[in-house]
């Protein structure tokens, strides 16, 4: 009675130290083995890497094929892992798709991230082939590191810091990766505060008519003056993208673009379209237009007097039925620009497929004005083939007489860029536009 008792004990333990440690799908451990094993290896006094991989789309995998399917393949991805890795290495499965490698020793980081890409990226289930895409956080211990959670926080935000760069199979966590991330915590911390302090301001930019050299557009750009020291778009709009505060920043923006129109209509009796940029996070909330149509009626002006602006890269994301969205902006009333045309993320077709007014052509393409290359040919080639679908043509980031001339030689309908006016405050703006009426 005593052996069967001590017997049963032991198969319960067994199967609660199972339930503790081993992932009922892959059968390899899980978050907390992962937690236990690594710590062990961490005493080892040698180089230890850390990759935090998962599986691109695993939700929408799921909905396609079945929650069967779906856990078919992380099976088979747990196996391609054991496969790629050391025998000596350890990979658990830490949850969902996410997979925790540990590596200890010399590590070829571009060999080993390539080798699991190459047999992860098409998996054999049953009798079909599936491709994937998989994502990849790297972070390399120091030697005195023993904190397997911060290192785990670490391969995380290397991971995090590639997703939706789908040229970019994984990330490494640096030094300035960390000050990066700092930097991104400060701004998060003080944003909130600096849209109810009014801390963002409108700038204007003027858009330029090759053949009469009148103002006849300007862009409106966001400034951020905290403390009297400038913090650069290029900085907090990313930040923003990411945490959807942009949704925010661009009711504000666009309000206040408002409130100038508005204000320009009192003094002038034509007034320049201004362009207002718009994120694809503010395009896809759902009333987003009943809310910028009642923010335009409220300050008594016309979405004719407006140009909504979006980059070509919102254009091109599969997800989003971008056609549908413009089609209802243009209803309105409102013109369409795309901005960074020629970026390389989108084809010429799409210029016939979606209801614009307008691209602007990216700086890179303006800068090799006057150099003999391909980028010419292709300057020209984008020009010619916006005439042909009726659709006008803003040059950006224009400073120099060669390319003004250059550019009216090959029809370009507008000019923006330092060559005519820096980006002017809205005091700033009306004196020009005083002035500009005068020639």
């Amino acid at each position: 009675m005593n052996k069967r008792y001590r017997k049963l004990r032991i198969e319960k333990r067994n199967r609660l130290l199972e339930l503790a440690y081993i992932d009922p799908i892959t059968g390899l451990g899980n978050y907390n083995a992962y937690l236990a094993r690594t710590k062990e290896k961490l005493e080892v006094n040698s180089k230890k890497t850390i990759i935090i991989l998962d599986i691109d789309k695993f939700k929408s995998f799921n909905k396609k094929y079945g929650h069967m399917k779906g856990n078919e393949l992380l099976k088979r991805v747990g196996e391609e892992i054991k496969h790629a890795i050391r025998k000596t290495d350890i990979v658990c499965r830490l949850a969902n798709d996410v997979f925790g490698i540990f590596l200890v020793g010399e590590v070829d980081v571009e060999g080993i991230t390539k080798r699991l890409n190459n047999k992860i990226s098409r998996i054999y289930i049953g009798d079909i082939w599936y491709n994937l895409r998989i994502s990849m956080g790297v972070y390399i211990c120091d030697k005195d590191e023993k904190d397997i959670q911060s290192i785990i926080d670490k391969a995380i935000m290397a991971h995090d810091s590639i997703k939706g760069k789908y040229h970019v199979p994984y990330g490494v966590f640096t030094e300035e990766f960390e000050q990066k991330i700092i930097r991104e915590s400060e701004i998060e911390n003080i944003m909130e505060e600096a849209i109810k302090n009014k801390e963002f301001e409108v700038y204007y930019q003027p858009q330029i008519s090759t053949k009469t050299e009148k103002i006849e557009g300007a862009e409106a750009l966001v400034r951020w003056k905290k403390d009297g020291n400038r913090i650069s778009p290029s900085e907090f709009i990313p930040i923003f993208e990411k945490n959807y505060f942009i949704i925010k920043l661009d009711e504000y923006v666009y309000k206040k673009v408002c409130e100038n129109i508005q204000e320009m209509k009192k003094q002038f009796k034509d007034i320049p379209k201004i362009s207002v940029n718009i994120s694809k996070e503010s395009l896809l909330e759902k009333d987003f237009l009943e809310k910028y149509m009642k923010i335009t009626e409220q300050c008594g002006i016309s979405p004719n007097d407006i140009e909504i602006e979006i980059t070509e890269r919102t254009t091109v994301d599969n997800h989003i039925d971008m056609k549908e969205i413009l089609e209802e902006i243009k209803e309105k009333g409102f013109s369409i620009a795309i901005d960074d045309f020629g970026t390389g993320y989108s084809s010429l077709n799409m210029l016939e497929m979606l209801p614009i007014d307008m691209i602007k052509i990216d700086k890179s393409f303006i800068d090799r004005i006057g150099e003999k290359n391909e980028t010419i040919n292709l300057l020209e080639i984008i020009i010619l083939i916006s005439k042909k679908l009726n659709l006008k043509t803003v040059a950006e980031g224009v400073e120099k007489r060669e390319q003004v001339e250059y550019l009216k030689k090959e029809n370009c309908d507008f000019i923006q860029g330092y060559f005519y006016a820096k980006p002017l405050d809205f005091d700033a703006l009306k004196n020009y536009i005083k002035e500009n009426k005068k020639k």
